[in-house]
């Protein structure tokens, strides 16, 4: 495996007619290329130069593992550089055992603050439950104003 930035690539050997090829392909997590549902974060649409991208905690197998999470998220939003995006948080799920992994959190509301500046245009919260409301009390303090300004709870 060789390492590039934050974006990995690996080299396979393709042998067809007599001929060896190297085919370099990217790689955005490696956990996600064994098993998508590993974290839970990645782009879904784009419509007028917006990006959406969509999460659920709930989905995530690897919803423990913060480090692998910080860096999945990192090597999504640089695809995006600094255009507008919008992020949708599906809480459907979402429990207190999702709550408490309070440094993930922490961990993204960094990311927001130093990569994102002002491309995030709005995060939207579907389906809330209370352990969503506990969690974003807890990390308020960590939020930028902009992040708090833009967070939408959509109440079924």
């Amino acid at each position: 495996m060789i390492c590039c930035t934050s974006t990995y690539h690996f080299i396979y050997l393709v042998y067809t007619e007599f001929r060896l090829w190297f085919v370099l392909v990217m790689v955005r997590c490696p956990a996600c290329t064994l098993n998508p549902n590993c974290h839970s974060f990645s782009k879904i649409d784009e419509k007028d130069g917006v990006s959406t991208y969509y999460t659920c905690p709930a989905k995530a197998i690897l919803y423990k593992d913060t480090k692998g999470i910080l860096q999945h998220y990192e090597m999504e939003l640089e695809d995006n550089a600094d255009l507008p995006w919008v992020w949708t948080f599906d809480c459907a799920g979402f429990t207190i055992s999702h709550a408490t992994e309070v440094q993930t959190a922490i961990g993204i509301c960094q990311i927001l603050k130093t990569k994102c500046g002002d491309s995030l245009q709005r995060i939207i919260v579907i389906n809330p439950t209370w352990h969503i409301h506990s969690l974003l009390y807890v990390i308020w303090p960590f939020m930028t104003d902009h992040v708090r300004s833009i967070i939408q709870i959509e109440n079924n």
